[in-house]
């Protein structure tokens, strides 16, 4: 992707799952296309695979990974991202690697197969997303993103409850927001969810409802026709997704006809890198109308107030809807009068506040107004932030102690 071409972006999200990963791009403010491995084809599916060819010329990805390893011209791993996170390590040729360095590999490919397929354009974001996310599997994507070396392009991980939330929160609609719905059938076992409006309010709340379900083959069209009713009850849900293997046989014939009653219905798979492709568009921006609060994100604002140019303001260190491990903020204030230093916690729904005073203790005396301190907040999940407060002085004129503070604020 060009530097020439620096003025036009690419985004790129990716859904990485353990033995496949599917990649959707998107050119400025266009609509995400996915990558398919055969050209003119819906195969979306490009299986983890890393091959170093026994020729010497380099590595091969994907499909082809696995060809050329069934062809024995060729050392293959797959399952590159389970593999990854359990931090395994394999020998290939004559140097060993660790899987987290194979996935990055792989994953700068697939960026680099969505970049060839339009004009040269520089990579923006990347959004990469999985079906759950744990502190382990954070690490890994860490690890991975770093050993990528993507040069200027910001990298954020979702899980699929996030992906579903930016893909539904896209799409064009009159009058606002529709509550939506998606269905995912695997492995014998069937979950909805139900992406619905919480307030009506500016940026709007958003969450997910989720409901699951044992889902046996047998039968399957007659207790999906029971199931629905259950999962819907009387909310008006104007579209449905359908996602996962387990719709592909085309034994949906009754149970179809419901859900088809006043709905759009849509089957498809590639729903979840679109999604973490309108993410990296909407991240880019900044600005959004939306707000999701799921599992990893942060449950309250967390804020300072001060004078800033002569007006009194509320400066927001955390920001509630923002993933735990992306919410870090940071500030310098000066004190004014005691040396106490209030945050103010404040759920995003909500007008009222709990305000929490952390007091300096043994901050060296001074004028007042001649002491600085730098405020770092750092959450450790999606309801505690570590709060760092030092006291850095004001140059050469009240050079600061380096005394420092933390404390814990549970949310």
């Amino acid at each position: 992707m060009g530097a020439e071409d620096s003025g036009k972006k690419i985004y790129v999200g990716i859904d990485l799952d353990d033995d496949v990963a599917m990649v959707s791009y998107a050119y400025g403010k266009g609509e995400p296309e996915t990558v398919s491995p055969l050209a003119g084809s819906e195969i979306f599916s490009i299986p983890t695979a890393v091959c170093l060819k026994r020729d010497g010329n380099g590595w091969a990805f994907g499909e082809e990974a696995r060809r050329i390893a069934k062809a024995g011209l060729g050392h293959c791993e797959e399952h590159l991202f389970e593999r990854a996170c359990r931090g395994e390590q394999v020998q290939m040729g004559e140097t060993l690697y660790a899987f987290s360095d194979l996935l990055a590999m792989f994953l700068k490919k697939m960026v680099a197969l969505a970049g060839r397929l339009g004009p040269k354009a520089t990579l923006a974001r990347l959004v990469i997303t999985t079906r759950t996310l744990d502190v382990p599997v954070i690490n890994t994507l860490r690890e991975t993103a770093d050993a990528m070396r993507l040069s200027g392009a910001k990298v954020h991980f979702l899980d699929h409850k996030q992906s579903f939330f930016y893909y539904g929160s896209s799409q064009p609609g009159n009058g606002g927001f529709h509550d939506m719905g998606l269905f995912e059938y695997r492995a014998r076992k069937m979950q909805f969810w139900c992406l619905e409006c919480k307030k009506r309010s500016r940026p709007q709340l958003l969450a997910i409802r989720e409901e699951r379900y044992g889902f046996e083959a047998e039968e399957a069209d007659a207790l999906f026709c029971r199931i629905i009713p259950q999962a819907l009850g009387r909310q008006i849900v104007s579209m449905i997704y359908l996602v996962g293997d387990g719709f592909e046989s085309g034994w949906m014939k009754e149970s179809l006809k419901l859900l088809c009653q006043g709905r759009r219905v849509f089957l498809g798979k590639n729903l979840f890198s679109k999604g973490a492709c309108y993410a990296a568009m909407r991240l880019d921006e900044g600005a959004f109308d939306y707000v999701y609060i799921g599992e990893h994100e942060m449950k309250s604002n967390v804020s300072l107030k001060v004078y800033e140019r002569g007006s009194l303001s509320f400066h927001t260190l955390v920001t509630a809807g923002v993933p735990w491990f992306e919410a870090k903020g940071s500030c310098e204030v000066i004190i004014d009068g005691t040396a106490t230093i209030d945050f103010w916690i404040q759920q995003p729904d909500s007008r009222e506040a709990r305000i929490e005073a952390v007091e300096l203790a043994a901050l060296p005396k001074r004028e007042n107004r001649t002491s600085r301190i730098a405020i770092e907040a750092a959450p450790c999940s999606d309801h505690e932030v570590k709060m760092t407060l030092t006291d850095v002085g004001l140059g050469e004129l009240v050079p600061g102690s380096g005394k420092k503070w933390e404390y814990e604020l549970l949310l």
